[in-house]
């Protein structure tokens, strides 16, 4: 994974989510999603939450080396709010997130490594037991400015509390218990590892086979073959398929196959100087009556979508989510046209 420095981009902020909306959607009792796209929003916002934060915060991150969140999160935890991080360890997370466990540990939080053998790739985090934050960032400071990401402030309850749920189950299970806990359903939610119902894999294929007329995906992998097999479907059956990716060899015959089929392949180059693509999505028919979207932590690969421990949200207008589907499609087009044809 390449992401360097760069100057902040000057475009403007697409949604931003802050706390105060926020708190009206709680006091309301409205079921809203907001969308906070990255890098023009900054990650404020995410400070700002946990130092609004009142009585919980329970994370699942896969990196954390941010130190004002990590100050911030030690702050809660001083005011008497129960925090709890638990935090990857597998493949490279007991290096990377080294020094953020032992910082946490040492000011008050409740931190743990997550079940050992499986990589804890989810970017999840509750406030209060109202809000969730689904996200495709991590929270690294280094890489905010320069990277393509996204985050979905969820306050729909009982999406919320499945979470909550899994997360009790995840944090149960850590250290040293079982690597596939309990998942908790719940409309809209997609999963990884999925144990109480269909892969990840299934939803983003049957996601991106239900287009219509457009199907826009970003990724920060294309390897999978039955997502490639569905995105190159849709491009032979007519629908206007559009991929934008950082380039990579990696993602070479994902690229050719869904190229050769008529999909649109864009991409931007793998340099410093250069927006790095991270955000993970699928969005269908976007402006239509049956747009949707596909969006969180998982890449379009093969462990993401059934090894990993994922999180994903499933919208469309009828769920609240057209705002959230908007500035997506808005990022998607600027991307597009920032990048350049794959050959």
């Amino acid at each position: 994974m390449r992401r360097l420095s760069l100057a902040l981009l000057c475009a403007p902020a697409l949604l931003a989510a802050p706390a105060g909306g926020i708190a009206r959607a709680r006091a309301s009792g409205r079921v809203e999603y907001r969308l906070v796209q990255y890098p023009q929003a900054g990650f404020g916002g995410v400070d700002a939450q946990i130092r609004a934060a009142r009585r919980s915060i329970d994370m699942e991150m896969y990196e954390l080396r941010d130190p004002v969140a990590e100050r911030a999160l030690g702050a809660a935890a001083r005011r008497g709010v129960r925090v709890r991080v638990l935090l990857d360890h597998a493949y490279s997370g007991a290096e990377v997130n080294a020094a953020a466990y032992a910082y946490l540990r040492a000011h008050g939080v409740a931190v743990r490594w997550a079940p050992p053998h499986v990589i804890f790739h989810i970017k999840a985090t509750t406030f209060d037991a109202r809000v969730t934050d689904v996200s495709t960032a991590n929270l690294t400071a280094e890489y905010y400015s320069s990277t393509r990401d996204a985050e979905v402030i969820d306050t729909n309850p009982v999406q919320v509390r499945a979470i909550e749920r899994t997360f009790a189950n995840d944090w149960g299970a850590a250290p040293g218990g079982t690597p596939r806990t309990q998942t908790v359903q719940a409309p809209g939610l997609i999963w990884s590892p999925n144990t109480g119902g269909g892969s990840a894999e299934a939803a983003m294929v049957a996601e991106i086979s239900r287009a219509r007329r457009a199907v826009e995906f970003e990724s920060e992998e294309l390897s999978d073959v039955p997502v490639v097999e569905a995105l190159a479907a849709d491009a032979r059956r007519g629908v206007r398929c559009a991929v934008v990716m950082t380039n990579s060899s990696e993602w070479r015959e994902g690229f050719a196959a869904v190229a050769r089929a008529g999909c649109q392949v864009r991409v931007l180059p793998d340099t410093s100087g250069t927006l790095y693509i991270h955000e993970k999505f699928v969005l269908d028919d976007p402006g239509s009556a049956r747009e949707s979207l596909m969006i969180g932590s998982q890449n379009a690969g093969w462990e993401s979508l059934h090894e990993n421990r994922e999180l994903s949200l499933l919208l469309g207008p009828a769920d609240g989510g057209a705002a959230v589907i908007a500035g997506v499609h808005r990022a998607f087009q600027q991307d597009l046209r920032a990048a350049s044809p794959w050959s």
